[in-house]
């Protein structure tokens, strides 16, 4: 009896932690780069106040997507940084490859 009741608790608490290994968002590198038709990496994490570059190109014209993003919605052909003086996650995309899925983000978390 003491053995299922072991086995039923440590069940119990597997359940209870996160059982999707990787679901821990990156830091977000110096600059956000470009790998075929996607943003490497595609989502990260940043604390309020960090800078970070965003890599656009003629190819793959940058854009913020949102209100309150540091990232304007006019599309830039040029590398940009940006600083996040807010907590939240700021979405953008490339104007060209939106469509084919190359998109976005960054989740700023306050101190």
């Amino acid at each position: 009896m003491r053995k299922f009741l072991w086995m039923g608790l440590g069940v119990l608490i597997a359940a209870c932690q996160d059982s999707s290994p990787g679901t821990e968002l990156p830091t977000c590198p110096p600059t956000i780069g470009i790998e075929g038709l996607a943003y490497s990496p595609s989502s990260c994490k940043m604390g309020v106040g960090q800078r970070v570059s965003i890599s656009a190109s003629t190819a793959h014209p940058l854009r913020g997507l949102g209100t309150g993003n540091p990232i304007p919605a006019t599309p830039t052909t040029a590398t940009q940084s940006y600083t996040f003086s807010k907590a939240g996650t700021y979405e953008y995309e490339c104007s060209a490859h939106s469509a084919q899925g190359m998109k976005g983000s960054i989740t700023v978390v306050g101190p």
